[in-house]
Parts: structure tokens; C-alpha cells; sequence
């Protein structure tokens, strides 16, 4: 590790021990290399639904040129009080970026990282049931999600609403369920897309890849096509849409 470190700024080798001293303080283990440029704290095994496997740390960071990189591999939907509270950064899907440490509340940093090693210590379970699943969807979503699963509940009231492959489902009273709906940092969507030809041209704006209809957060609901595309779904031959539920 010094190795690295003796490469990299002076300025960022005097940050890189004061994250040092936080992360093992935190996690009670010592800094590893992982990689050529990432220090980090701890291990963790994960999997994918994919079948895709292996390890990384707990607690991890690397002290780039341009910027000090933090990395929190559950994203940050949960933390934004403290990312208000943090001072100037800049955040992606899972890296936080500092380009000075002396810029960042290290209390509220500190707050982070010891919230973010304690879900890595207790990963949170996959939801199995309707409210499990709601509980996930990222805050800045949820009205949409919201708004988005009212609509289909009302233009479905007979339909009953169950949680399949993951997300929420609604099937009639008999049979497998045949509309999809999900919430995400960015958008809604609903799966899969009815196949009648009088909907595609509408429809077109909304599609991503082969079954999904994606509706941004910062864009209105296309509520009367939202009704016409579940309308059709729900009209739609069980062979055609059904999956099991």
C-alpha cells in the first residue's frame, strides 16, 4: 500500500491517512490493496441474480489526482440528509467525489461511512411481500411510483396486487399476472408492452429494450396512455403476456 501511496500527491496522501485512520477506527481491520489504486477495509461476498459472484471491502476509497473517490456500493437514496449536511461534493451512482477532504463535514463523513459499513455488516434481504418491495423504492421516486400504481389499480380494481419476480404485479382474480410496475433512482416503469399495433407509435417514446415502458421522474405521467396500455394488456390473451406469478 505505501507503495501506491508514495505515488500519489502529498496533499492526498495526507488525506488518504486521515480516511485511513476513520476506516479502520470504524471497521477495526487494516487497509488492503484492492486492485492497483483502491484501499480497502473489511471484505464481503456478493452475488448477483445473474450468477455473477465474487469479493470486495466493506469500506473502500482511492485518493485519485482530481478527487479524493469514496465508494458506497449501496448508492446514496438513503443518505440524503447527510449528503446535505456533507459540504461540497459530488456524487454518481456510487462513488462519492471530494476534491478537498477539508471541504466535507468529517462528523457527517464519518456518519456515512459507519451507516454504510453497518448495511454491509447486515446486507438488507430481497423484499417478499407488496410493502417489503415499496420500502425499497428510492425516495425520490416514490411519488411517481405512487401516482404510478394508483393508476393501475384503478384502471385494474378487480386485480389483485402481488409481489412477482421481484416487483409488484397485478393479476385478475384468476390467472397470472399480467401488468408490471417498479420504481428506480431515475425512473417508473411498467412491463411488459401490449402488442396492439393502434399503441405502438404512441407508446414508442416510453420503450426501452424488448418489455419495458420507462417514465422518467422529471417528465408527467402519460396518464391517459398509461390506462390504454394496461387496458390492453389486461385484454390481452393469457398466453401472450402472462407470466407466473
Amino acid at each position: 500500500m505505501q507503495e501506491f501511496l508514495d505515488t500519489v500527491p502529498e496533499r492526498r496522501r495526507r488525506e488518504a491517512a486521515q480516511l485511513i485512520a476513520m476506516m479502520r477506527d470504524i471497521t477495526g481491520a487494516e487497509p488492503t490493496m484492492w486492485g492497483p489504486s483502491i484501499i480497502g477495509f473489511g471484505s464481503q461476498h456478493y452475488r448477483y441474480d445473474t450468477g455473477r459472484e465474487g469479493d470486495m471491502p466493506r469500506l473502500s476509497f482511492s485518493p485519485r489526482k482530481a478527487t479524493l473517490t469514496i465508494y458506497f456500493s449501496e448508492g446514496f437514496d438513503r443518505y440524503g440528509d447527510h449528503l446535505a449536511r456533507l459540504g461540497k461534493h459530488r456524487s454518481s451512482v456510487s462513488c462519492l467525489y471530494l476534491t478537498k477532504l477539508d471541504d466535507a463535514d468529517l462528523g457527517v463523513l464519518r456518519d456515512l461511512l459507519e451507516a454504510s459499513y453497518s448495511l454491509a455488516e447486515a446486507p438488507p434481504t430481497k423484499p417478499s411481500t407488496v410493502d417489503e418491495y415499496v420500502a425499497t423504492v428510492p425516495p425520490v421516486a416514490r411519488p411517481k411510483f405512487d401516482e404510478l400504481r394508483r393508476l393501475v389499480r384503478d384502471t385494474l380494481p378487480q386485480a389483485d396486487e402481488v409481489l412477482s419476480y421481484g416487483i409488484v404485479g397485478y393479476k385478475p382474480v384468476t390467472g397470472r399476472a399480467r401488468v408490471f410496475v417498479s420504481g428506480w433512482r431515475d425512473h417508473v416503469a411498467m412491463y411488459p408492452i401490449p402488442a396492439q399495433p393502434d399503441l405502438q407509435a404512441d407508446l414508442a417514446p416510453y420503450v426501452r429494450g424488448k418489455g419495458t415502458l420507462w417514465f422518467p421522474l422529471d417528465e408527467p405521467l402519460p396518464r391517459s396512455l398509461i390506462v390504454r396500455a394496461v387496458t390492453a394488456l389486461a385484454a390481452d390473451p393469457p398466453a401472450r403476456h402472462e407470466e407466473e406469478a
